[in-house]
């Protein structure tokens, strides 16, 4: 066994560099960027709960300050079109190798995403319409479509397909607090927002259909506020939702939080959410701490640990998973990662046990 993880483990690292070299468009969002820099995430991207198109600050960002080096030509304009019109784009490949304790062993390459990014804002004007689609793997998908309208004092109202604001922003939707909850960058929404922008602080009051659906399909809403207060090199931030389904009931309780010490930078969510309805209420906790460690200028170590208990009421049911990854962006708008995940679960989901290794290319604009 250790000598066929050593094997995987050498053909990852070969095809890393292979791609490296082989391979020469806008990043989602990296939570602990904002927490190490000790700025907002709508500092660096047009959607001011993050994720998606880059401002021209973030264009910066990314190519010169992310990358060990910058690369000849650079713009904070690049994908601008016009004074109106700005575009992006952001793709990540795959290459993985997974075993799990039912015997299930799989390799393969795949096109983990493929967006591209458009927003349209008249010089001058408070209006933004965005738009992000994904147009890989699989049929194109549109994940965001809104208009948003700038007041004065830099507060905004956005309507249309949206993600919902909520804890920690993660680039990774496999995460355990992204799916116990159910809010990541494959499920937004239809509805509305309001945010408060203050110097250390941001509030986020928002209304959605609740369903992830195009339209609603009865007289529920989800409910929610996020409010995040920024001090000198750390934050902390709380999200409160309550889904009023046909079906059900859900309230999700959130606490997240960063902060920035020397060359290390710590991020942690714990989410308690519970279901009530016809049949016996369901409480659950879910819980993320990660540890990220910026070894040289480009490289970025990364360790999180994560804790899913999907029913407190039923005793040794809980899943816990550890991750390491190599995070190293050799020049500017590349990316390349490498990483291994240890789940474990208990004996009757022996499917929800596995390891993981995986290499990956990400290239943005």
């Amino acid at each position: 066994m250790k000598s066929q993880i050593l094997s995987i483990v050498q053909i990852a690292l070969r095809f890393l560099v292979c791609v490296g070299f082989g391979v020469s468009l806008n990043a989602l969002a990296e939570p602990y960027l904002a927490v190490k820099s000790g700025i907002k995430c709508s500092s660096c991207h047009v959607n001011p709960i993050g994720g998606g198109l880059r401002t021209n600050f973030g264009n910066i960002y990314g190519q010169s300050v992310l990358p060990e080096e910058m690369s000849d030509v650079i713009s904070p304009d690049f994908g601008k079109i016009g004074e109106w019109l700005t575009t992006g784009g952001n793709f990540r490949f795959n290459g993985q190798h997974i075993t799990d304790d039912a015997d299930n062993e799989a390799s393969t390459f795949t096109v983990d995403s493929a967006q591209v990014y458009v927003a349209v804002s008249p010089e001058g004007s408070p209006l933004t319409f965005y738009v992000d689609q994904q147009i890989g793997p699989g049929a194109a998908v549109n994940r965001e479509a809104w208009v948003m309208y700038r007041f004065s004092n830099n507060n905004y109202l956005k309507a249309g397909k949206m993600y919902t604001p909520f804890g920690l922003r993660l680039e990774d939707d496999s995460a355990l607090v992204r799916q116990a909850t159910g809010f990541n960058f494959d499920s937004s929404d239809n509805g509305v927002e309001l945010g408060l922008e203050y110097a250390t602080a941001t509030v986020n009051l928002f209304v959605m259909n609740g369903t992830g659906a195009v339209s609603n399909n009865d007289d529920r809403f989800l409910y929610g506020v996020r409010v995040e207060k920024l001090f000198n090199r750390f934050r902390l931030g709380s999200s409160v939702v309550y889904n009023d389904g046909d079906a059900d009931t859900q309230e999700i309780f959130n606490l997240y939080g960063g902060l920035a010490w020397n060359d290390f930078t710590f991020l942690w969510e714990a989410d308690y959410i519970k279901f009530s309805g016809v049949e016996e209420d369901t409480e659950q906790w879910v819980g993320l701490f990660e540890v990220n460690y910026q070894a040289m200028k480009g490289l970025n170590l990364k360790l999180t640990s994560e804790y899913f208990d999907p029913d407190i009421n039923v005793s040794e049911d809980q899943e816990t998973r550890y991750s390491f990854v190599a995070e190293y962006a050799p020049v500017s708008n590349l990316q390349l990662r490498a990483g291994v995940r240890i789940a474990d679960s208990i004996p009757q989901r022996p499917q929800r046990s596995s390891d993981k290794i995986f290499i990956q290319t990400h290239l943005y604009f």
